[in-house]
């Protein structure tokens, strides 16, 4: 199948699922320039990129109307150029994160979008704050002034029982109604992504209250 087939067999899926709208990244880690073009060319309007350096080959060829989002592992020295490279980030998982792209975006006039990363697997080789501590990240986030929180994302367990997988949407999505629910305790007027799934469980996200999917091998495919 070509990937414009793909987007639309994915698209219908998620109508089939849910009448909401959800937001569809396109995950481009180790796809060529032309992949990502022929994605854009079939509607695709927001990427994902999971490496700073694969990033800065790609993204100045890219249309600027894409939004481009960070959503790997970010290591402290590399916030300078995430800040400049990325519209969105969807991997702080730390107040130390948060102040580094906060400071950044100070010294370019830049307010940045982010998604607070949670980990709801409970496994350590997994970058997420752990879902206790969610509350007061956002908390104290919430007060710096070059950013904006946006929502959460996860990563659920991998596994091939799908209670597992679910469970940890479910835990997300109820942390998400929390404080969506709590709008001026947290100071999040701009609270509204909840990303979640991949291609493997993407459908399941949805299901479990999802607005934004990260979809990669689903997209590119043959």
């Amino acid at each position: 199948m070509s990937i414009r087939k793909n987007i639309k067999v994915i698209q219908s899926e998620i109508q089939k699922i849910t009448s909401q709208p959800v937001k569809l990244v396109a995950v481009t880690k180790n796809r060529t320039i032309k992949e990502i073009h022929e994605a854009i060319e079939a509607g695709i309007t927001d990427i994902g990129e999971n490496r700073i350096q694969e990033a800065k080959e790609k993204l100045p060829k890219l249309p600027k109307t894409i939004t481009k989002h960070f959503i790997g592992r970010l290591q402290s020295n590399k916030v300078r150029e995430a800040v400049r490279l990325f519209d969105v980030i969807q991997s702080v998982d730390s107040l130390k994160l948060a102040q580094k792209i906060d400071k950044e975006c100070e010294k370019i006039g830049k307010i940045m979008p982010i998604l607070i990363q949670v980990n709801t697997s409970d496994e350590p080789q997994k970058g997420g704050v752990p879902i206790g501590n969610a509350s007061n990240l956002i908390k104290e986030a919430s007060e710096l002034k070059n950013i904006q929180i946006h929502g959460l994302m996860t990563l659920a367990v991998h596994s091939a029982d799908e209670n597992k997988v679910r469970a940890c949407f479910r835990k997300l999505k109820k942390l998400f109604d929390k404080i969506k629910n709590s709008n001026f305790e947290f100071r999040t007027s701009s609270f509204e992504f909840l990303s979640m799934g991949m291609s493997e469980d993407y459908r399941i996200a949805i299901e479990e209250g999802a607005n934004m999917v990260r979809i990669g091998s689903g997209i590119f495919r043959d």
